[in-house]
């Protein structure tokens, strides 16, 4: 047997396996993917968010608004959305997880996450940050 290694995972195969992981624990719950995301005019994402409804959690895992639009509300837009979702898929509490450099830390606190913990040892002695917030 081979590993197989890909940067581009297809759809297909990471539908898979969270069909597989979701069929094996399905007493608590499951999970699955989602995406929001803000066009212009002419189709062109000028913001957008990702993340996993996982077993009674919600989770962005990214969040990006072109620097053009940003400090418009869009990025809290979103995340209204994503919280909506979650609520509606049961979830109890939303993470999200951002990189020092990023200087997002003070946007989710305004959204009224809190920090669980900060991970160190990232490239350029950066560390990640990971929040949460009830639902």
């Amino acid at each position: 047997m081979d590993i197989e290694f890909t940067t581009h995972p297809q759809t297909d195969d990471l539908d898979f396996l969270t069909k597989k992981i979701n069929e094996e624990t399905s007493e608590f719950g499951f999970a699955s993917s989602f995406a929001f995301f803000i066009r212009n005019h002419v189709g062109e994402i000028i913001a957008g968010c990702n993340g996993s409804v996982i077993f009674g959690n919600i989770y962005t895992d990214q969040l990006w608004v072109h620097f053009d639009h940003r400090r418009a509300g869009l990025g809290y837009k979103l995340m209204t959305r994503v919280h909506d979702y979650g609520r509606k898929n049961g979830c109890t509490m939303a993470t999200v997880a951002t990189m020092s450099f990023q200087g997002a830390e003070a946007f989710y606190e305004r959204l009224g996450y809190v920090a669980d913990f900060t991970r160190l040892g990232y490239t350029k002695e950066s560390h990640c940050i990971f929040l949460r917030q009830d639902l």
